[in-house]
């Protein structure tokens, strides 16, 4: 921090101490109206999240006597890098710091730029040209009007190819109908394959008639035709000029900066939002063990716009957001837009992640008494919530990356963490094994009174490791969760999904039904309510009521139902006819709000 800096912060504490909006509290203010170098007042505020951080930093230099809270007003703030919240960003263990934005407005925190003039061609697409400061700007995400525009793919809609041959050692395919397009090698398109529960995403490097080649081998190579573009399975392209024929569809020619897009009715090229990402990561609460990131705050703000890019591996989906190239070799896990790791009693309360085009928000390592409550999770790439998420921390098998591998170090295990009273929706929708939320290698965790709906795959993932061996997946809650209209791609998962050895565990009072089977999925395995997968067990399934599944209510795979305690469950259509029935539906899923709650849209 320069010497102007330090004065400005100086003058600011002092004038924020005077004329606190409340006993007990000091007061901070942003406006996209306001200037950096006044005094962060709520006449004369900051303009930039940036400069009120640094005087956080410098009250908590001084030693915390009071919450402090930073207040934004309305608009959308366009961030230039990831906010980075460390614990001179935080507060203690009694006085919290919280970034809010004011009663009754709208504040956007954005990793993407709005794109504007637009011109008409003759044929009613948009076309624009990108900004001189992004040369070869390259995205995989479009959001027009709040709303995920359609790579161009061919495809339309919901139609589907078929692989009829594959040579996997030259990544060569063929077809069931011929390619459209001519060579798609210079458009950045990809190819999508649905697996049975997973999806690939690969590059396309040469076409001709029905056969095309990719950069990369399509899939996880060695777990057999399951994760892997075998003949039989649904396949579509995606981003190429000659696909540009529907209604909501875009197409980018990054080499010459041109985006075109295909309007929907209705849409007005001077009056729609249309918002690209620039970034990949929104926010990072970065703590470390000896100096964990004490409660910190967000209130009732709109996370929004990241992107996710095509790995140079390719995008070989294992299993809820996981990926990799084969069985022996390393895995990885997908970035999080809003990563959390050390992070101690910090909370997210009516806030809204959206648009995200990797997984939503994660808790790592070290991530204790964490809390999500009341908060918006749609629009996501990936998953949507990961208590787990290891794409930080050591494991223990260190750097070789195996897929179900625990933390290294015990301390490190994401413990007491809360998910509550949460709308979760529309994850996975770039990469298709994604879940709405995801549980492993944690302790007490609660995943609580949350609705889940309108996903590709499975709605809760609980465990993550295929045998009986002991984890620090113990002592989880997922109770009177709301889950239905799921596994609309993919197979072999369900309402929730369990894996391995879980003592502790209870699920109780969830609401499951309408658990789909698409036309286009691969492979015999059922969708169900419960899925109890490989390994479940010491699970406690109490008061669940699941019905209108495509498969059975319950199902088990390499495990046995004796190594689970039942009590008063209700499966199937004439269960849930019950009075006792209807009291748990009635329970399930979000709660009522607070009526005294002021930040309470």
């Amino acid at each position: 921090m320069t010497k102007s800096c330090r004065v400005l912060c100086l003058i600011s504490i002092v004038i924020a101490l005077t004329t606190q909006a409340s006993v007990g509290e000091v007061e901070l203010h942003v406006s996209l109206d306001g200037r950096d170098n006044n005094p962060g007042t709520i006449q004369k505020p900051f303009r930039s999240i940036g400069r009120a951080q640094s005087c956080v930093r410098a009250l908590v230099s001084r030693g915390l006597d009071q919450d402090v809270s930073v207040v934004l007003h309305s608009g959308t703030y366009e961030l230039s890098e990831t906010l980075i919240f460390g614990p001179q960003d935080a507060g203690t263990a009694q006085f919290a710091v919280r970034y809010a934005a004011a009663r009754g407005e709208v504040v956007t925190l954005s990793g993407g730029r709005r794109l504007k003039d637009w011109r008409l061609t003759k044929q009613g697409a948009w076309k624009t040209e990108m900004p001189a400061r992004f040369p070869k700007w390259s995205f995989r995400q479009l959001v027009v009007d709040d709303r995920r525009a359609i790579r161009a793919r061919w495809p339309d809609r919901n139609g589907m190819l078929h692989i009829v041959s594959v040579d996997r050692d030259v990544k060569k395919f063929s077809f069931d109908q011929k390619l459209v397009g001519g060579d798609l090698a210079n458009q950045n398109a990809e190819l999508v394959v649905l697996e049975n529960w997973s999806v690939t995403r690969g590059k396309v490097v040469s076409s001709n008639g029905d056969q095309l080649m990719t950069a990369t081998p399509m899939g996880w190579i060695g777990h057999g035709p399951a994760t892997t573009a075998s003949p039989g399975k649904a396949v579509f392209l995606e981003h190429s000029l000659a696909f540009l024929d529907q209604p909501g569809e875009w197409f980018l020619e990054h080499e010459l900066g041109v985006l075109t897009y295909n309007p929907r009715a209705g849409q007005n090229p001077t009056s729609s939002v249309v918002v690209a990402p620039v970034l990949q990561k929104l926010v990072e609460i970065r703590g470390s063990q000896v100096a964990p990131v004490l409660n910190l705050e967000f209130h009732r703000i709109q996370f929004e716009h990241c992107d996710f890019l095509l790995p140079e591996i390719g995008y070989n989906e294992i299993q809820s957001a996981h990926f990799g190239t084969r069985l022996r070799a390393k895995t990885f896990v997908q970035p999080v837009a809003i990563e959390c790791s050390h992070a101690h009693g910090c909370r997210f309360t009516q806030c809204r992640f959206a648009h995200l085009n990797s997984s939503g928000i994660g808790f790592g390592p070290g991530c204790q008494d964490n809390e999500m409550s009341r908060c918006t999770v749609e629009d996501i790439g990936g998953a949507g919530i990961m208590i787990g998420w290891r794409g930080k921390g050591e494991l223990e098998d260190g750097d070789e990356g195996k897929l179900d591998a625990d933390w290294k170090n015990k301390a490190d295990v994401p413990t007491g963490n809360v998910v509550s009273n949460c709308l979760v929706r529309r994850c996975g929708s770039d990469s298709f094994g994604g879940v709405g939320i995801f549980v492993a290698f944690s302790k007490d965790t609660r995943v609580a009174h949350n609705q889940i709906h309108d996903l590709p795959y499975t709605g809760i993932s609980i465990g993550y490791r295929w045998n009986t061996s002991k984890t620090s997946q113990t002592g989880c809650i997922v109770e009177h969760n709301h889950i239905f209209d799921v596994m609309k791609k993919l197979a072999d998962g369900g309402g929730i999904y369990t894996l391995g050895y879980q003592p502790g565990t209870v699920l109780r009072g969830n609401y499951i039904h309408d658990v789909h089977r698409s036309k286009f999925t691969h492979g015999g395995a059922p969708n169900n309510g419960f899925f109890i997968d490989e390994g479940s067990k010491a699970l406690r399934f109490e008061s669940n009521v699941v019905h209108s599944t495509s498969g059975d209510s319950v199902r088990f795979n390499n495990c046995q139902r004796e190594s689970q305690e039942w009590d008063s469950n209700y499966f199937g259509e004439q269960a849930v006819d019950s009075s006792s029935a209807r009291h748990f539906i009635d329970v399930a899923g979000i709660e009522l709000p607070d009526l005294n709650d002021e930040g309470q849209k």
